[in-house]
C-alpha cells in the first residue's frame, strides 16, 4: 500500500463506501471509469491518491466528502451524465479537481449549484424552483455536518448535532473515532462485545459512558446502512 501521505486521510474502497452508506463497486466505477453502451466512461473525478495494480483505488478524506455528496444525489435519482456536468461547470467555477468539498462550495454552495444545473436535461432540475429544492434537501445537508478550513473540507462530525465522533484526516488516518481521545470507534465496538457492557468499556478507558454510547452509535448506524 502507498503511503498515507500525512494530513489528507487514507482508505480503502470498501471502507469509505461503509462510511458513505453505498456499495464500494459503485464508488470504484466511479473512480476509476466505467463501460455503458459500449463506450468507456472517464472517473468521474481523480482520487488523491494514485491508483495503482497492486492497492486498486485507495481514497482521501476529499475524496470521501465529494463521494458523499455524489451518492446523495443519485439517491435522488439523479443520473450520472448530469452530476459529471455538474462536477465540470463547478471545476470551472472552484478551480480545484474535488469542487464539492472547497469551501467555496460550503460558503456560496446554493449560488453554485444554480450555475451548474443550469439548462440540464433532467426532470429533478428542470427549473430554478427545482434546482433550489434539491440543494436544500440533498446538498446542504451533505454539507451541514463538516467544518472547513481554507483548502476545503477538513473534519466530518458524523453524529448529526454532536461533537462526540468525527472523521479528521489529521487523527487516525482519517478513521472514525472518539473526537476526545482519538479511540477507534471499530476499536470500541470489538471492546464492547469482548467486556460485555458499556459500563466496563467506559472504565477501561477511563471515559463517560455517553462516549462509548456514542461510538456504538455510529457503528450501529452505518451497519444498518450496509444492510439496507
Amino acid at each position: 500500500m502507498d503511503e498515507a501521505l500525512f494530513g489528507i486521510g487514507i482508505y480503502t474502497a470498501p471502507e469509505a463506501a461503509r462510511m458513505v452508506g453505498m456499495r464500494p463497486a459503485t464508488l470504484r466505477r466511479w473512480l476509476l471509469g466505467y463501460d455503458h453502451d459500449a463506450k468507456h466512461e472517464r472517473p468521474l473525478w481523480q482520487p488523491q491518491y494514485e491508483v495503482n495494480d497492486d492497492d486498486g483505488v485507495l481514497l482521501g478524506f476529499r475524496d470521501l466528502i465529494e463521494a458523499r455528496i455524489v451518492h446523495a444525489l443519485r439517491a435522488k435519482r439523479i443520473g450520472l451524465p448530469t452530476i459529471r456536468v455538474c462536477m465540470e461547470r463547478a471545476r470551472e467555477i472552484v478551480g480545484q479537481d474535488r469542487p464539492f468539498s472547497t469551501s467555496q462550495f460550503k460558503t456560496d454552495g446554493k449560488s453554485i449549484f444554480l450555475q451548474i444545473t443550469r439548462g440540464l436535461d433532467e426532470p429533478q432540475l428542470y427549473d430554478l424552483k427545482k434546482s433550489q429544492g434539491v440543494f436544500n434537501r440533498v446538498v446542504a445537508p451533505s454539507l451541514a455536518d463538516l467544518e472547513f478550513g481554507k483548502d476545503g473540507a477538513e473534519r466530518w462530525w458524523l453524529l448529526h448535532g454532536k461533537r462526540t465522533i468525527v472523521a479528521d484526516p489529521e487523527r487516525a488516518f482519517g478513521q472514525p473515532i472518539i473526537a476526545a481521545t482519538g479511540i477507534t470507534t471499530a476499536r470500541i465496538a470489538e471492546a464492547v462485545e469482548a467486556e460485555g457492557s458499556v459500563e466496563e468499556v467506559a472504565k477501561l478507558y477511563e471515559l463517560k459512558p455517553r462516549l462509548i454510547r456514542d461510538a456504538l452509535a455510529y457503528e450501529q448506524m452505518i451497519e444498518r446502512r450496509k444492510a439496507a
